[in-house]
């Protein structure tokens, strides 16, 4: 389905990318390097990175040069563990909100691909959803081997729309919880940094995910409103029970969708949301009129 959201971007988006070097995964990094100087008007990229030879910084440099953003690389001492590499954007975001004039942070893996799009999505969204504490998300997207459609990285069973956390923003409009709210990034503006580097959600020991998964989680557990599972919310069309492609990030490997041994992948993006009708389902569904939030009821 078409996005509906109008066009706005950043004024100056500081991007962290966690790269731990490996000459496979270089060509998924310049893959997402490539649409990065749209995101914003001004766009300055961090690579955090293991490598320190020369060689290796080299060919890491070469995915992402000559893109019409400014990049440096950031190369952690004293780990004590290498699953502490994502944790290490947070020395570099912390450096950046001194600067004023950084508007947007975005911190991400380096296989997933952002888009305009769904940067122009997150601001509108933002707005919407700023007054009940929630705040848009993203979709983490694959492709199947010999499939067009897009499968859902994350999300392992399908979500019955009557039961699950959602926001209704106007009759064909809303926002939904998922029960996987994995999105491998996170956005956030000054406002939304500030309590993510003053809370508990940047210290590595907060949260229930793994250590590599939870320096991407941001805000995703702090603060939740009464009546939902997390802050994250994604669009859909209330009518169609469609999820909106402008929160779609591609995962760029496809190696969910294509592992037959993993169930990650496998529920089509087109399915995902569902209405499971029964008696005191349909009671759950009847209507009602609520000013702003809704956790359960209406569609």
């Amino acid at each position: 389905m078409a996005s509906t959201y109008r066009p706005a971007s950043p004024h100056r988006l500081a991007i962290c990318v966690t790269c731990y070097f490996d000459k496979n995964r270089i060509q998924y990094l310049n893959q997402i390097s490539d649409h990065f100087a749209r995101l914003a008007t001004h766009v300055e990229v961090t690579i955090v990175t293991n490598a320190i030879r020369k060689d290796e910084l080299g060919e890491l440099e070469s995915a992402v040069s000559r893109k019409g953003f400014k990049y440096s690389f950031y190369t952690p001492e004293g780990l004590g563990h290498p699953f502490l590499l994502t944790w290490s954007h947070l020395f570099v975001f912390r450096n950046l909100f001194g600067n004023e004039s950084i508007t947007h942070f975005m911190y991400l893996e380096d296989d997933i691909l952002v888009r305009q799009e769904n940067i122009e999505y997150w601001m509108q969204a933002r707005e919407q959803l700023r007054d009940c504490n929630l705040i848009p998300s993203f979709l983490r997207v694959e492709h199947k081997e010999n499939d067009e459609r897009w499968f859902s990285t994350d999300c392992l069973e399908k979500i019955s729309i009557c039961r699950a956390p959602k926001i209704a923003i106007s009759e064909h409009r809303g926002f939904v919880n998922l029960r996987q709210p994995y999105q491998g990034i996170y956005l956030h503006d000054r406002e939304l940094m500030f309590e993510h580097l003053s809370g508990p959600s940047s210290n590595p020991d907060f949260g229930n995910w793994s250590i590599r998964e939870k320096a991407a989680q941001g805000l995703t557990f702090i603060n939740v409103p009464k009546g939902f599972t997390s802050r994250n919310l994604v669009p859909y069309d209330r009518k169609r029970l469609q999820i909106d492609e402008c929160c779609f990030i591609h995962h760029i490997p496809n190696n969910y969708a294509n592992d037959p041994h993993s169930r990650h992948g496998k529920i089509p993006v087109d399915q995902l949301l569902k209405r499971r009708f029964s008696f005191y389902v349909l009671l759950a569904c009847v209507p009602v009129r609520i000013k702003s939030l809704s956790t359960r009821g209406s569609v």
